[in-house]
């Protein structure tokens, strides 16, 4: 799920939940930081709580989306990319975050290597992209992975206890590649 405020694209409304979702190039954690993660959404879940355990095809994976647009075509955006990462990315998650619309995310520590990594996706994919979104350009970005949507200021502070007594979460992002956010359909880019 590509969660970022106020997009409004395609004649929908500002939404960070629409049905019809795009598609992006995304970082996925390595299986143990996966896995905390997880472990966090199947938590806010079991408090009845929205989380990424139970939202839409209920396929989505720990991710940070280096970049989204309405429409990435796949084949050429895979050969474009190349490998993503193109070396492993370390992974540090000690805080997290709340963007409008009750989007409850997990903050990525920023490197210059995952800096770096997402200008690097961003520039070979934008003559691609239909109508990217605006929240990947230089110096506006925010590097993080999403943990609930929809939540009301009284579920946020149901949620936060949790996901802050979850973390430091640390490990690599070693993995990356395409995805659909409407579908769940993924195409890996070859490992680093």
């Amino acid at each position: 799920m590509f969660a970022m405020p106020g997009l409004a694209a395609a004649g929908r409304a500002a939404c960070v939940h629409c049905p019809a979702m795009s598609r992006g190039i995304l970082l996925w954690p390595d299986d143990a930081a996966s896995g905390a993660v997880r472990a966090i959404w199947e938590r806010l879940a079991e408090r009845g709580l929205p989380s990424l355990a139970t939202h839409t095809h209920r396929l989505h994976r720990p991710h940070v989306s280096l970049v989204v647009a309405e429409d990435l075509p796949v084949a050429a955006t895979l050969a474009a990319v190349g490998v993503v990462p193109a070396r492993p990315i370390p992974l540090s998650i000690v805080s997290a975050g709340i963007f409008p619309g009750g989007v409850l995310y997990l903050t990525c520590v920023v490197t210059p290597e995952l800096l770096a990594e997402q200008r690097r996706v961003r520039d070979l994919v934008m003559p691609l992209a239909r109508d990217p979104w605006p929240y990947f350009e230089p110096g506006g970005w925010t590097p993080h992975l999403t943990s609930a949507l929809e939540l009301t200021p009284a579920q946020v502070a149901e949620a936060l206890p949790v996901v802050l007594g979850a973390l430091p979460i640390s490990g690599w992002h070693d993995l990356g590649g395409l995805e659909d956010g409407t579908t769940g359909e993924r195409w890996p880019t070859p490992g680093p």
